[in-house]
């Protein structure tokens, strides 16, 4: 089975964030950083990004 690769405008797409806003997170470790296909090519894998969110979303407070 092979998964599906997201690259960064997917993953921002996605979450609904800007591509600087993107890039700023993964620098700071708030995002898995990505997997470099080749020379100009990083992705992420679907499976890490929906792990991430359903993480984040786990431990969210409930706000009322």
């Amino acid at each position: 089975m092979t998964s599906q690769i997201l690259r960064a405008k997917d993953v921002c797409a996605l979450l609904n964030i800007a591509k600087p806003t993107f890039y700023k997170w993964v620098k700071e470790g708030r995002l898995p950083p990505g997997v470099r296909y080749g020379p100009n090519v990083v992705g992420w894998p679907r499976e890490v990004i929906e792990k991430w969110i359903a993480e984040k979303t786990a431990a969210a407070p409930v706000s009322r």
